[in-house]
């Protein structure tokens, strides 16, 4: 066996690794737990409604990204003085959490505000494969709460606004990040 992952670059092992991990999270989240809600093909009544299921996973992926990003921070040792900075950790963070298929860009990129546009994310394509609807997708959520609380706890001179997203209706995610003195 050892043979046979040597042969695989360790890129595309990640990329692997990445997508079954995404993959295990929505067969668990997605096609169990919200059916359970009454919001898909699922059978039983709901259990909490969706609004109470949308403020729990809020609280979670906030706590989950805050311990993400302070461990990215620590880890790759990565300053997050100003605006810049705290977009490079968020998009780092993000890759390293679900691996390379996910993809940022910064149209704006000053030390008083930077803009994120995430243009490719595995979250958004493990959606579409699985044919779950946009209204049903948590990411924004994740995204917008992780790191929003995150980015407080690192440098409360951190202000995170998410203003774009793909279950919003929109073509990207976008991101804004500004340092205030």
């Amino acid at each position: 066996m050892a043979e046979l992952l040597e042969k695989i670059p360790p890129e595309k092992r990640w990329a692997i690794t990445a997508k079954i991990l995404l993959n295990f999270t929505f067969l668990r989240g997605s096609l169990i737990v919200v059916p359970l809600l009454g919001m898909g093909e699922g059978i039983i009544a709901p259990v909490w409604g969706w609004e109470k299921f949308r403020e729990i996973n809020t609280k979670i992926w906030a706590e989950v990204n805050k311990k993400l990003l302070l461990y990215t921070k620590e880890k790759f040792n990565i300053s997050v003085e100003d605006a810049v900075d705290a977009a490079h950790l968020t998009c780092v963070m993000a890759s390293l959490q679900s691996g390379p298929e996910w993809e940022c860009e910064y149209p704006e990129a000053t030390r008083e505000r930077a803009v994120v546009r995430n243009t490719k994310c595995p979250w958004w394509e493990r959606y579409k494969e699985f044919k779950i609807k946009p209204e049903l997708s948590l990411c924004d959520v994740g995204h917008q709460s992780g790191n929003k609380e995150g980015l407080k706890a690192i440098n409360p001179k951190i202000k995170y606004t998410m203003t774009k997203a793909r279950p919003w209706g929109d073509p990207y995610c976008e991101d804004v990040h500004e340092f205030t003195e």
